[in-house]
């Protein structure tokens, strides 16, 4: 019995197929709901047939669901006993805790292709783009990084069924298993708001989806129809996907004009007791001043700022990040990922106001090859802040 006979027609369901929003596997086809259907039905199933037992923490997980939300608990249990092992998916959360050092991963970023590809996806997404800027406070620049960032602009959506990912997280990754057992019960709920097939998704190895790579928890709560079609449709709208990402950001507390990071000069030891103390601004620029690093005279005093380190073939410099910086670590908690979008969004909006999509002016951290003595002086860049 194929898994996909099962699948999408849980409490709630309303007869009538798949709707063309929703991403197809290749080579699967929609499964309509028989004619009259009941809801909370499985069409095609015996509710009878013999299925595999399901672990006790999977049938926990059943029965909360159903008593929750409704959900039929003996469509869900098979449901969830057809899901495939993902032995990848469990190999890369692992290899994500050994991080790459910085000048390594940007070169992954912030690259010509990605710039050229953000000047050229502003080009046609000019309106949405500045209608987003308006709504949200949002700069444009800093969008089309993030969708640079997570999906090459769309071409890269993930290979991987999103409902047997976050299975096999939420149930076999027990360092983040309360996290992904809530998006498994998100992702859920978002099949069935949408009377979607559950089974049809691919997304990334964290269950990421669509052209922002949103979890189903900030699909539910964060995404827009900025397209005003009557759909929010994060795999086929760069509007709606446009829009998401710029709700999410000032969500999650954008500072319209904010700074995100500057270069520091500090010794060495100073500045990695601060960088231990988190990603999350915590002392007013003034105090870091007055400590011996650094910041930048642009920013006022009582600014709250971290400090963290970059990791460079010659040697490890110092920056300091603010309320924008953290921001886009909400995205991505890594400062790797933070860094990477802002200095890819400083880029894009250096060569598209050059005219030039195919090259971009150096990113802040890249001006200088080497790194400078504690202590020394340099200009910084106006560029690093918005």
């Amino acid at each position: 019995m194929q898994r996909r006979e099962f699948i999408g027609w849980m409490a709630g369901a309303v007869a009538g197929g798949v709707p063309a929003a929703w991403p197809a596997v290749a080579g699967a086809q929609a499964e309509p709901a028989s004619p009259g259907a009941a809801a909370g039905a499985v069409p095609g199933t015996n509710a009878s047939a013999v299925r595999p037992a399901l672990a006790p923490e999977v049938a926990a997980f059943v029965a909360e669901m159903s008593s929750r939300h409704g959900f039929d608990p003996e469509a869900l249990a098979t449901l969830m006993a057809a899901v495939r092992p993902q032995p990848r998916v469990l190999s890369a959360m692992q290899a994500q805790s050994q991080p790459r050092p910085w000048y390594d991963y940007r070169a992954a970023f912030v690259n010509r292709t990605r710039v050229a590809g953000g000047v050229r996806f502003w080009n046609e997404n000019v309106e949405p783009l500045a209608r987003a800027e308006t709504v949200y406070g949002v700069p444009p620049e800093l969008v089309v990084a993030t969708i640079a960032a997570e999906t090459l602009f769309g071409r890269q959506m993930g290979t991987h069924p999103v409902l047997d990912t976050l299975a096999a997280l939420a149930f076999g990754f027990p360092r983040r298993a309360e996290f992904f057992r809530s998006e498994l019960e998100h992702f859920l709920l978002l099949a069935r708001d949408l009377d979607l097939d559950p089974a049809r998704p691919l997304g990334s190895f964290a269950g990421a989806m669509g052209i922002p790579q949103f979890m189903p928890s900030s699909y539910r709560r964060l995404a827009v129809d900025f397209d005003g079609d009557g759909r929010i449709d994060l795999w086929r709208s760069a509007a709606d996907a446009i829009g998401s990402v710029a709700n999410y950001y000032r969500a999650h507390g954008w500072v319209t004009g904010g700074p995100v990071a500057l270069p520091v000069e500090a010794p060495a030891d100073l500045a990695r007791a601060q960088a231990e103390r988190g990603i999350r601004p915590h002392t007013p620029a003034g105090e870091l001043r007055a400590m011996g690093i650094a910041v930048p005279d642009q920013i006022d005093a009582g600014v709250q700022a971290m400090v963290f380190p970059l990791v460079f073939r010659e040697g490890t410099r110092y920056w300091a990040g603010f309320d924008n910086f953290f921001v886009i670590t909400r995205y991505n908690r890594a400062i790797h990922y933070a860094m990477a979008v802002h200095e890819l969004a400083v880029d894009i909006r250096a060569a598209r106001a050059s005219g030039d999509g195919a090259a971009a002016a150096p990113s802040p951290s890249r001006v200088e090859a080497t790194p400078r003595r504690a202590g020394a002086t340099r200009r910084s860049s106006a560029k690093a802040s918005r």
